[in-house]
């Protein structure tokens, strides 16, 4: 059993009487003029109009008057939303105004295409879709305009930003009327958070997350960071994970703490807002960190931090040297799950093991003791494997419309569930290691057999498949091995054109092209990917 003792505060076992519409509007209403939101200062380069600075009197106020539009155009409670933005200050107002509409949100990453974005359609069959006018170069609202078009369940598309497309409804107008009179915020039962993961064989997983989980995540790390409204949140992830929940949106609504967001990852910009923000608190994949310790960012006289966070990645996730901060900067380790939750580590010494907890995980407040998640080591496919399992209240719960059947993450009899990492016991740790069948680049998790199905799709092709090869910053490097067909001509180029044309995310585009005699496979007809490269 892992305990720690927290500092005096708001326990946890309220949080189900809680939400987190309702904590916006406490903290509105206690500390109106106190920093809540502000955006990073480049995001005229990639996104429309200045960056945004708003207290939580104003964040609410925004909150009400999107939360009272969704109303008015019709949007029910327990009704799906698609919501597709970058890291700015509109996600985090996107997603508190649909739960206080009543509404389910499905957050999805900004470089997913149509067929990703179709994907779900046709999994949750949402009824609005909402995006930024343009970002980066590209028009991601006119891309869920025609993506609605082919989708009856669609009525509405709407979008942030100025010159959307004809059909979308601007949400920065309904922001400037305000609140249409007699809005109620209203209730929803069902899931309020939806994101997306992968398991071996299963490209497209939805984990269903209820207002308690999201909370839950947030109360843990307040209670491990010993947080409160003095502190400042820099959070580098996307709220469409479980890295961004936890670090972003969860610990700065239970904490009350400002929310200072950064998107894309720029390492220059990283550190201005680091050192002119007065951010106490960030967490940052472990390249980058090793990268900011070598170059004494943390031992600059403006930077503040109190608290400075390494988020591990599976394929690095194993024995290495900890960080050395400097006086006064307490460490710590946050460990995803299998994109189910994240585990949080204070203890130093954590930090030179790269394992997780195995068993119960405690955080003591006072006299009260939360056991938040739960390891386990049921056996795996193969005898010498066993996949890591987890239960507890921080673990998101499946739809209970679902049946367990074909449900990759679905509750075990004893109430786990599996989170497509393996393990094996160390003591009271767990060492974890990888499915080779999953592919973690950037910090998204990818089927291998989906990116097979998307190259040996292509006709040049006679088959194909894909392999990896571990990088120190992008997890996994991705390639394509490939057995051409003899009167066909075969490139790189060809290839992502012909992915481009199918509109798939570009983060499953191969980096090179590796021409072999056969793809090789077992007697089961699975792919042998350490193979691959023995045919060099």
């Amino acid at each position: 059993m892992n305990t720690l003792t927290a500092p005096q505060s708001e326990s946890p076992q309220g949080i189900g009487r809680l939400s987190p519409a309702g904590l916006l509007r406490r903290h509105a209403q206690q500390t109106p003029d106190a920093l809540a939101l502000l955006d990073p200062p480049n995001r005229p380069g990639f996104a429309p109009s200045r960056p945004r600075r708003l207290s939580f009197g104003e964040a609410d106020m925004a909150v009400e008057a999107l939360a009272a539009n969704f109303a008015h155009v019709g949007l029910a409670p327990g009704d799906c939303v698609v919501i597709q933005l970058p890291n700015l200050v509109e996600s985090p107002l996107a997603l508190l105004a649909a739960w206080r509409a009543g509404l389910t949100v499905a957050a999805v990453p900004m470089l997913w295409r149509a067929t990703e974005l179709a994907r779900v359609c046709e999994m949750i069959e949402p009824a609005g879709l909402l995006g930024m006018s343009s970002y980066a170069g590209a028009r991601p609202a006119s891309l869920l305009r025609d993506v609605a078009a082919r989708r009856l369940s669609i009525r509405f598309v709407m979008g942030f930003g100025p010159d959307l497309p004809d059909g979308v409804s601007s949400l920065d107008d309904a922001i400037l009327d305000g609140p249409a009179p007699g809005f109620v915020p209203r209730a929803n039962s069902g899931p309020v958070l939806i994101t997306f993961t992968a398991r071996a064989g299963e490209p497209l997983v939805p984990i269903f997350r209820q207002q308690q989980d999201v909370l839950l995540q947030g109360a843990m790390n307040v209670m491990a960071l010993s947080l409160d409204r003095r502190d400042i949140l820099l959070n580098p992830f996307p709220l469409t994970g479980p890295v961004g929940i936890a670090m972003g949106l969860a610990p700065w609504l239970i904490g009350g703490t400002a929310l200072v967001q950064h998107d894309p990852f720029d390492h220059d910009v990283f550190v201005q807002q680091l050192l002119t923000t007065g951010a106490t608190v960030t967490a940052l994949p472990d390249t980058v960190l090793d990268r900011m310790t070598e170059e004494r960012i943390f031992s600059d006289p403006q930077c503040v931090l109190r608290h400075v966070g390494r988020v591990w990645s599976v394929p690095k996730l194993g024995e290495r040297a900890a960080t050395e901060l400097p006086p006064g900067r307490g460490g710590f380790d946050l460990y995803p799950l299998g994109d189910l939750a994240c585990l949080i580590e204070t203890d130093k010494a954590a930090l030179k093991r790269g394992t997780v907890p195995a068993g119960v995980f405690q955080i003591a407040d006072g006299e009260e003791v939360t056991s938040f998640l739960e390891t386990s080591l049921p056996a795996g496919p193969q005898p010498d494997t066993k996949e890591i399992a987890v239960r507890g209240p921080l673990v998101p719960q499946r739809r209970p419309a679902e049946g367990a059947m074909g449900d990759p993450a679905a509750k075990d009899p004893h109430g786990f569930v599996k989170t497509g990492l393996f393990g094996e016991t160390n003591s009271d740790r767990v060492r974890v290691s990888r499915d080779t069948e999953l592919i973690y680049h950037g910090g998204f998790t990818i089927a291998a057999s989906e990116l097979d199905g998307l190259y040996q799709a292509f006709l040049r092709f006679l088959d194909a498949a894909c392999f990896t090869l571990p990088d120190p910053v992008l997890g996994d490097r991705i390639f394509a091995a490939v057995v051409p067909n003899p009167s066909m001509p075969v490139s790189l180029a060809a290839l992502c054109n012909f992915l481009e044309e199918r509109n798939v995310a570009p983060y499953k585009f191969p980096e090179k092209l590796l021409i072999v005699r056969s793809i090789p496979r077992d007697a089961q007809g699975r792919i042998q990917r350490d193979q691959i490269l023995k045919q060099i």
